[in-house]
């Protein structure tokens, strides 16, 4: 989708929660700065040269077979030059809209280069949490915001390199069939867990909510741990009164996962945007006693 065409169903959407939800505004006012960051990223690191750069097919098909995702191969340098300033501005975002003084810092930390923003966004595409919290800890930065920073900006490379190496646009790929076999929890792209899942046309896909790849899990079990509807796993409408919401819960591992209808899949980066409208599922979720579990342990 063109990035004009982006922000127009984005503020659409935006409008739309803002109407129904006001509590959601300060929320909105972020994203609307934050997406409109990606959107722009999206457009510039497009028209870069080799990027994304093309990996070999085998090699693609070696790393799906074993499960590992295909991201967390040596691929290349990140545009680093592009994505620096980005990460200054999401920073003046986060103090316009929050006043947060740890905001600041991290700026001040990236324009000064006592963080390394090679090495931050290296972790950050990596999808390396215990990576970024130890170098805030190194740096006396608030680790919230210094992985909220580098993960808004990583987010339009691992999109844009997702649908070139799992071939979005080539049906007929093997690649696209290997997705189709996919039978991981976690992202075959970056290795993320996904935000939500979305359902359509029959089909369900989960959702990364990274990079925005979308991948079937065909038996109906706990996307984390495994478990199988034997009184572990289950899955409920916590309102009846908002059709099309479920909540995927897990005794077991204490994971839950939203489920969304939707006409068709969500377009990065609007997927976070349904991630905010849906936040009422969150907080019934950790209400009882669910949360979003810690990044995947994920084979090497």
């Amino acid at each position: 989708m063109p990035p004009d065409a982006l922000g127009r169903r984005a503020d659409r959407r935006w409008a739309q929660l803002a109407a129904e939800r006001p509590a959601l505004t300060g929320a909105i006012d972020l994203q609307r700065r934050t997406v409109g960051r990606q959107i722009q990223l999206l457009a510039e690191l497009a028209a870069l040269p080799d990027q994304p750069p093309r990996v070999d097919e085998a090699t693609v098909l070696h790393h799906l077979a074993d499960g590992l995702p295909v991201l967390r191969a040596d691929i290349g340098p990140l545009p680093v030059d592009h994505l620096v300033p980005a990460m200054e501005g999401v920073c003046r975002d986060l103090e316009a809209v929050t006043g947060f003084t740890a905001a600041t810092r991290v700026r001040e930390a990236l324009a000064a280069r006592r963080v390394d923003p090679a090495r931050l966004l290296a972790l950050a595409y990596q999808r390396d949490e215990s990576g970024v919290r130890q170098l805030a800890g190194e740096r006396a930065l608030a680790v919230d915001v210094l992985w909220l920073v580098a993960d808004v900006v990583v987010g339009p490379v691992l999109h844009l390199q997702q649908r070139a190496i799992l071939r979005e646009h080539e049906p007929d790929s093997p690649v696209r069939d290997a997705v189709a076999r996919w039978d991981q929890g976690y992202c075959p792209a970056c290795g993320s867990w996904p935000a939500l899942a979305e359902a359509f046309a029959g089909e369900r896909l989960l959702r990364c909510g990274a990079c925005a790849a979308g991948w079937p899990l065909t038996s109906h079990r706990c996307t984390y741990c495994g478990a199988r509807d034997d009184g572990s796993f289950r899955m409920i409408a916590p309102d009846r009164a908002v059709p099309g919401r479920t909540l995927e819960l897990c005794r077991q591992c204490g994971g839950y996962l939203k489920g969304l209808e939707a006409a068709a899949p969500t377009p990065f980066p609007l997927l976070s945007i349904e991630d905010v409208g849906s936040a009422e599922l969150d907080r019934a979720a950790r209400h009882h006693g669910f949360r979003r579990p810690p990044p995947a342990a994920l084979p090497r």
